[in-house]
């Protein structure tokens, strides 16, 4: 009797890294949240802080007069798990989410857990850029599938 083949395919997380400005970041968020979410992709969001966590949750609501996007800011409830769209500010996976768009950078251990994560290069900000330069080679170095993005 012949033996069965198995072969392991290994997804690996394929990293986007999206040129914006500064000031375009929280808007052009909502743009990719809009994008996942019109592609039924589960996408957590980490902000930088608390109060961005809170901004982009009301510009999630009025960014668009004709978007309706479900979200929620995550606290640690079961009930939150439901929303296709949810928002932290802490880098803790939240269950269920497929997608991760990273207002900073994510560890390497946290960014594997997603099928796809979206880094912002900050074109207009000499630190973020170069920050976001060494992010990229980290990333290339762990054997993640990179992509870049300008707009």
């Amino acid at each position: 009797m012949p033996h069965a083949l198995c072969l392991l395919i290994e997804t690996m997380t394929e990293v986007i890294f999206i040129e914006t400005s500064a000031s375009r970041m929280e808007i052009r968020a909502c743009e990719i949240v809009e994008e996942n979410y019109a592609r039924g992709r589960r996408l957590q969001i980490i902000t930088l802080d608390q109060d961005q966590a809170e901004r982009l949750d009301d510009l999630l609501w009025t960014f668009k007069p004709d978007s309706f996007i479900p979200h929620g800011l995550w606290v640690a409830s079961p009930d939150e798990t439901t929303q296709p769209v949810v928002i932290t500010s802490t880098k803790e996976p939240v269950a269920g989410m497929d997608s991760l768009l990273m207002m900073g950078y994510g560890e390497v251990d946290l960014v594997s857990q997603f099928s796809h994560a979206f880094h912002f290069v900050v074109v207009d900000n000499q630190e973020r850029l170069d920050s976001s330069r060494g992010y990229w080679t980290l990333l290339k170095d762990a054997g993640f599938s990179l992509r870049h993005q300008s707009r």
